[in-house]
């Protein structure tokens, strides 16, 4: 895999501006979030897209409840469902990174009929960029644990904060 230095520094030119605009904020007690993320699952290598809510209850408390679905790849496919615990902490102006734990609901399928319905624990990190006041977007990170179809799961999601 080539590594392209141009594209590297743009990104991180492009973070830099996003994080000095007026009006960004960071996580606040009594924000909502509901937003839409896609990424990568480990289970079956394919992709996997959620639709997210987030609840800031207290300072660098919140509650950040999931459903997605996991696409077809080598055979299998999933619905999963999580509920964690996320601890923001402003790194920057409008920007925060976290920690997270909680618990997961998976229901994998098969080819030819097959099902796994497992329950576990998730655990990992993520970051927000307050993009304004109204929209963030974030990377997340997360192992889930458990017996047989446990794995990773990275997305970059886009959330509208109300």
């Amino acid at each position: 895999m080539k590594i392209n230095l141009k594209k590297i520094l743009l990104s991180l030119s492009i973070i830099a501006g996003a994080m000095s605009m007026p009006g960004m904020a960071n996580a606040q007690v009594g924000e909502k979030t509901l937003g839409f993320a896609g990424g990568y699952a480990s289970h079956n290598g394919g992709g996997y897209a959620d639709l997210y809510f987030q609840y800031t209850f207290a300072p660098h408390l919140r509650i950040a409840p999931e459903l997605g679905y996991v696409f077809r790849n080598e055979g299998k496919s999933a619905f999963i469902a999580s509920v964690d615990m996320q601890f923001p902490f402003a790194l920057a102006r409008g920007f925060n990174i976290y920690p997270l734990a909680g618990v997961t609901l998976n229901n994998w399928e098969y080819e030819g009929g097959g099902h796994a319905t497992r329950g576990g624990f998730d655990f990992g990190g993520g970051f927000d960029i307050y993009m304004t006041r109204q929209l963030k977007l974030n990377l997340q990170f997360k192992y889930s644990l458990m017996n047989d179809t446990g794995g990773c799961f990275l997305n970059m999601g886009i959330g509208y904060n109300f």
